[in-house]
């Protein structure tokens, strides 16, 4: 049995347009979200703040990011109080904590951006 010669060209063809597509493919790898809390005087009962920058590992900062966040006293039996998150603008988010008690504190920060994997922190703080 005889393999026509338009045969071999369509199979030629097809391996040179598979390895130039693999070629120029962009690889997306996701890259990483980092979340800095920036350090602050002691935190007391009632409402308190916590400065965020959101940048990646260039030290770039990230606009377009959804950032949620809970918080807890992991030693009583209680619900997730309320936190209020505003963006500030170049990386920079504003959380607003209500700490109705003294004690051991644990908050929760999620960030999510387009391209990057999510990010989850956990900080535990004393409130006085």
């Amino acid at each position: 049995m005889r393999v026509r010669p338009i045969f071999w060209l369509l199979l030629v063809f097809s391996c040179v347009a598979a390895l130039t597509l693999a070629a120029l493919w962009p690889v997306q790898v996701p890259a990483v979200l980092q979340v800095h809390v920036a350090e602050q005087a002691p935190l007391r009962v009632g409402i308190g703040r916590l400065q965020l920058q959101l940048t990646d590992p260039q030290g770039t900062p990230i606009e377009q990011a959804q950032v949620s966040s809970s918080a807890w006293m992991p030693d009583m039996a209680m619900g997730p109080t309320p936190i209020h998150i505003q963006q500030e603008g170049h990386g920079s988010y504003s959380v607003l904590v209500f700490f109705s008690m003294p004690g051991a504190w644990a908050i929760k920060i999620e960030a999510r951006a387009r391209g990057f994997t999510p990010q989850q922190q956990i900080l535990h703080l004393e409130i006085a």
